[in-house]
């Protein structure tokens, strides 16, 4: 007869491998992620206007000094920080879906459910049409000012919702509620700013909306990697809380968790990241909502690995998007955002479809 304490034994060593075997699976999916990020960006690298071969683009990232001057400047002024630019927005707005599904509990909402959007491009819209910037205080020109002036009214936004919500207690659902006629309120004033504006200013502003990779440069790079790669950090320290308030909910406090200040703070941090890309590259959607969800199918609700698989599917998905907006028709880029919703809304339409099967 087999003791008590040795299936006890035997069951805990069992669970122990099961585990570890978890551990080395998701381990080896993120790994296999950030490996076919690192192709898909070498290979935005090699595809472009003019012609660079793979041996120059390589030896050009690891020599620069051995290639002609030309390749040079073509590798590094024009095209490095166009594909940087795509791998840091698609980790941002990943990362930035990710937190807005946690913090509001909806499985469908991503960085523009607040209205961040729409904020985004009426604070553009000004700077673009009315040559009005809430940063006239600041020596910026250009790009600049309307760079600086969205992300202002986007993060503004943000912060008055969560200052609203935890003034008044408001739920979850009162929350989304309130981005939603957030959400109409700006998208009426973005149509006036468009109604007024003259032919110069209105296609501006409604490229700017389509969301472009063209109007990057090596500031606005090292603005959004120092955003996201303080922000990254932050969230893997707080991947347990993350953990068990998507597994709990409200309930995570009695497991220790601060569940009103994490909200918040997640709340933050998503506004940072959706806030700066925004501004950076313009409106793109549906990266924040298919990231979240392919990572969630890979590796679980472990955030440990999820934010990471999070952010390298962001990364794929927006470095892709970019090759396909220089490939599917010679000689002329398409709009980044104009292409991520062409990948992203059949993804939509099957998340929304299936899960309505699963509840029949």
């Amino acid at each position: 007869m087999t003791e008590p304490n040795t299936t006890l034994k035997a069951d805990q060593a069992g669970m122990s491998a099961h585990y570890q075997a978890q551990v080395w699976r998701k381990s080896l999916l993120l790994l296999v992620l950030i490996i076919l990020s690192m192709a898909a960006t070498l290979a935005d690298l090699v595809i472009g206007s003019g012609t660079l071969s793979w041996d120059q683009v390589v030896t050009g990232l690891l020599h620069p000094s051995d290639v002609p001057p030309e390749v040079k400047v073509v590798l590094w002024d024009i095209r490095m920080p166009v594909t940087l630019t795509a791998v840091l927005s698609g980790m941002g707005l990943a990362l930035s879906g990710s937190l807005m599904q946690t913090v509001l509990d909806n499985p469908l909402a991503e960085p523009f459910t607040l209205g961040i959007s729409a904020a985004s491009g009426f604070g553009a819209a000004l700077a673009i049409v009315f040559q009005t910037s809430l940063l006239s205080w600041l020596p910026l020109s250009g790009d600049y000012v309307i760079t600086g002036n969205a992300f202002v009214f986007s993060l503004a936004t943000v912060l008055l919702i969560g200052l609203f919500a935890s003034r008044r207690g408001l739920a979850v659902e009162m929350i989304v509620l309130l981005g939603i006629a957030v959400h109409f309120i700006f998208s009426a004033l973005l149509g006036m700013a468009q109604y007024l504006a003259d032919t110069d200013q209105l296609q501006s502003l409604v490229f700017w909306m389509m969301g472009s990779l063209m109007k990057t440069s090596w500031t606005k790079v090292s603005i959004n990697l120092v955003i996201v790669g303080v922000i990254m950090p932050l969230l893997l320290l707080l991947s347990w809380q993350i953990s068990t308030l998507r597994g709990f909910g409200t309930q995570a406090v009695v497991l220790g968790v601060p569940v009103k200040r994490l909200r918040m703070a997640l709340l933050l941090m998503s506004a940072l990241m959706a806030g700066s890309i925004t501004a950076t590259i313009g409106v793109v959607g549906f990266i924040g909502l298919v990231a979240p969800h392919v990572a969630r199918l890979l590796v679980g609700e472990d955030q440990r690995f999820a934010l990471g698989v999070t952010a390298a599917c962001g990364a794929l998905v927006m470095t892709l998007a970019s090759i396909i907006s220089k490939t599917l028709f010679p000689g002329v880029v398409l709009p980044i955002g104009m292409v991520t919703s062409l990948l992203g809304v059949p993804f939509f339409l099957w998340l929304v479809f299936g899960q309505r099967a699963r509840r029949a």
